[in-house]
This record gives C-alpha cells, structure tokens and sequence, in this order.
C-alpha cells in the first residue's frame, strides 16, 4: 500500500519500530474450546467450560510467580516442560481422576497446536501497520513477553520475513517491562534510545515498559485501561490499530 507523505514525516524521528504479539497483531480464538476439544479427542468429555477458564487462569499465574518466563530461569526445565506441566495443573484442577497418561498426551498435542494458525487470529489493520513501517525503512521488530517458539507461530500467521529481529523474553532473560529487555535491539542496532518506539497493548508492560527506557510508546486497547493518566498517556493511545494506523496517515503527531 502507498504510504502518506504524513505517515512517513510522522516516524521520521525513528529508526527503530517493535511490536508486541499477543493482542496487539495476534490474538488467540478461544484457547478453553481447544482445551475441551482437545480432551474429547482423547475420551475426556464433558468438562466444564467455566471451571477450565478459572483452572487456567489459577495456575497460568502461580505458574508464572514460581517458575518465572517460562521456565528460563528454573534449573533443568524448558519451555516446553514448563506448558505441559500448566496443562496438566489445569486439567489437575478441573477434573482430578483424568487419567495421567491421557494427560500426557493431550498435553503435547495442545503444546503443538498452538504454535499453528489453528489457534490464532489476525488483528485487524497489523499486517497494514507493519508493511507500512517497513515502507518507510525502518527497522522492524517483536518484543514480547513469549516462549522462544513466537518465531514459528509468527511465520504461521503469515508474518514470516515481516520483522528483522523478534526478541522473545525467554531470550533476553527477563520480562517487559524490565528495561533490560528494552535495552538488547538498541545495543544492537547501535542507536539511541530515543529513536526507538514500541506499540503494544499493556499499559504498564509497553507502554510505561517503554517510556521508562528512554523510548517513545504507542497503546492499543479497545477498552483504555483505568491507570492510563488522561493528561499525557491518553493522546498516544487507540482504540485500535486501524484508528493508529489512520491518524499516522492524516495527521501531524507530537511526540
């Protein structure tokens, strides 16, 4: 698509653009169906929708307190482990007389399955947003708070040879919005942090993430979050990507 004489005047200031994955260019369908679709498969029926959501969201969080980004920093566990277990602590908890061996091997097939464009969907106007950035030569990234298999579900996605680098936090060490993981792509690139931008969709893991580094930050949140300061944080923030995308075009930008 062409680019406005707007939008390229508006990212003059940067030579470095990164993104965040999950809800702000992807975002997963309905991770519970695929749990109870996947346990039926494997003759373990009849679970209950509500219970899961609740299993899931109990353990995702005790999960990620003990065993921090996924597993990086536990001895003699990988990534992978670190699902398993979560899937098998989830279904642990909805339904305790699940065979262990059915848990097993659900928990494989989902940990495969979601690493596919099965689970995943496009958000509108992210594949326009990045093409344009990239239109406009400027290095173009992914920081997310991921496991180090978001390059494959990237390239599931259509995304694959859209992005010069992606920086998962498993690789960097630590998690947005610790500003080491800020700091890595401008040491690279060798540049100032001021001439970087982020656009995610968490106030305080990008956008704040961000600003706190010394770069400047875009938000995406269909509904703002209650923290976002009216007076200054309010002006770079959309309600979605394609409103983002519209203003870069047709308007001049104050950073």
């Amino acid at each position: 698509m062409p680019l406005t004489a707007q939008f390229v005047r508006n990212l003059q200031r940067f030579r470095l653009v990164t993104f965040d994955v999950t809800d702000t260019l992807l975002r997963l369908k309905d991770p519970t169906t695929q749990y109870i679709q996947t346990a039926a498969a494997n003759g373990v029926a009849s679970l209950d929708r509500t219970k899961m959501e609740l299993c899931f969201r109990q353990q995702f969080k005790w999960m990620s307190k003990k065993h921090k980004n996924y597993g990086r920093n536990t001895p003699n566990m990988e990534w992978q482990s670190w699902w398993l277990q979560l899937v098998a602590k989830t279904f642990n908890c909805v339904d305790a007389n699940i065979p262990q061996d059915k848990l097993q091997i659900i928990a494989e097939q989902l940990l495969s399955l979601f690493r596919t464009s099965a689970c995943w969907t496009h958000i509108n106007c992210a594949a326009e947003l990045v093409q344009c950035v990239r239109q406009a030569g400027k290095c173009v990234g992914v920081i997310s708070n991921f496991d180090p298999s978001l390059p494959q579900v990237l390239s599931a996605m259509g995304f694959d040879k859209k992005f010069d680098f992606i920086l998962t936090s498993y690789e960097a060490g630590v998690m947005k919005p610790d500003p080491g993981i800020f700091q890595i792509p401008v040491k690279r690139l060798q540049i100032a942090p001021s001439e970087a931008l982020h656009i995610g969709n968490k106030f305080d893991l990008d956008y704040l993430g961000a600003r706190n580094s010394g770069w400047s930050s875009l938000l995406v949140q269909s509904q703002p979050d209650p923290k976002l300061d009216t007076s200054s944080a309010a002006k770079y923030s959309f309600p979605s990507l394609a409103k983002m995308l519209q203003t870069l075009e047709s308007q001049e930008f104050a950073w």
